[in-house]
């Protein structure tokens, strides 16, 4: 098997294998009868409103890329661009990183534009996000000093929490074991395939930025910048009507999980999954909405880890809804395409 492929396919059980052991910690003294009917005492409709602040978040995304794009002297439809976006969120969810690749291959397919040209844009994305998510660490700090302190030593204190339990030593066995194999891995490619890695990067980020000085519709760029950002923010503020146990929360606070909860989807597990829930249940319990727990000895109807639960399925479906409906619209529009050809 060739190296590269070797390396992916290990990353990708490394991930898998991360994010089953953050849940199986997290739920395995979950009573399934009882944690069925704290799911049903859910008021859906503030969940489904949840669900349209994601998927407007798709297409704000999407019609953001058609300004990049354009200012790269290429026509790409709204409805491609937002369906492709779907496409390479849907491939989060599987395969952790790899939803920009898929994503602009996908609209190569139907709009005949440069992959290379696509990805640059794209590094421009990920390095405005990454100023956005700085940007709201600060303002937290400034605005929850106490609970982030409080958040440390919840950190520094879990073992103490959870005294007893062999899982969380198990855990951080497996973690580390986990970041050892990684690294041994990556020093195993070749320097001059990682050397054309960095080039091509650089490459990348280079035709990014040029689209980024010769954009026009600036206006447009950031409107659906700070679109996007509020819709993250609504998709789990909201949420808070959804329960009893988090009607008490503020919009700072909603601020403080959005932070977080950027931070577990951060962690390489496909879409987020086991690390979203670890993080914004101890963001939670800090909050006073629960306990922080691994394994035995939990609450078994633990809102702190409920509301994560509940927040990750719902965007969940949306990545699904959305996804799907990307790869129809794309399979529809290249096979005219073809047929008109």
């Amino acid at each position: 098997m060739n190296k590269k492929v070797l390396l992916k396919v290990l990353k990708y059980i490394a991930s898998l294998g991360l994010a089953f052991g953050i849940l199986y910690l997290l739920f395995n003294n979950q009573d399934p009868v009882r944690l069925v009917e704290e799911i049903q005492k859910v008021d859906g409709k503030w969940v489904v409103l949840s669900m349209i602040f994601g998927a407007w978040a798709y297409v704000s995304r999407g019609l953001r890329w058609i300004v990049l794009i354009d200012a790269l002297g290429y026509k790409s439809s709204k409805i491609h661009s937002i369906a492709a976006v779907s496409v390479g969120y849907f491939t989060n969810m599987f395969i952790p990183r790899a939803g920009e690749i898929s994503r602009c291959t996908a609209l190569n397919q139907t709009d005949k534009i440069p992959v290379d040209k696509l990805f640059g844009t794209i590094l421009v994305e990920r390095v405005l996000d990454l100023i956005f998510l700085c940007f709201l660490i600060l303002l937290i700090i400034a605005l929850k000093f106490n609970d982030i302190f409080n958040f440390y030593n919840a950190l520094q204190n879990q073992q103490t929490v959870t005294a007893g339990n062999s899982n969380l030593i198990s855990l951080f066995a497996i973690i580390a074991a986990l970041v050892i194999s990684l690294i041994f891995i990556t020093t195993w490619v070749k320097k001059s395939s990682f050397y054309e890695k960095i080039l091509d990067f650089i490459e990348g980020l280079k035709e990014g930025f040029k689209s980024f000085k010769k954009m026009k519709r600036k206006s447009a760029f950031w409107f659906h910048t700070f679109s996007i950002w509020i819709m993250y923010f609504l998709m789990t503020y909201i949420c808070f009507f959804s329960m009893e146990e988090t009607l008490h929360l503020t919009a700072s606070d909603g601020l403080f999980l959005l932070v977080l909860g950027g931070i577990g989807m951060v962690i390489p597990t496909p879409g987020g999954v086991g690390s979203y829930h670890a993080i914004v249940m101890i963001g939670l319990s800090v909050l006073g909405v629960g306990t922080i727990y691994l394994g035995e000895g939990g609450d078994p109807t633990n809102p702190a880890l409920l509301f994560p639960t509940i927040v990750h399925v719902a965007q969940t479906l949306v990545a699904i809804i959305m996804g799907a409906s990307g790869l129809i619209i794309l399979f529809v529009s290249k096979k005219k395409k073809n047929v008109s050809s």
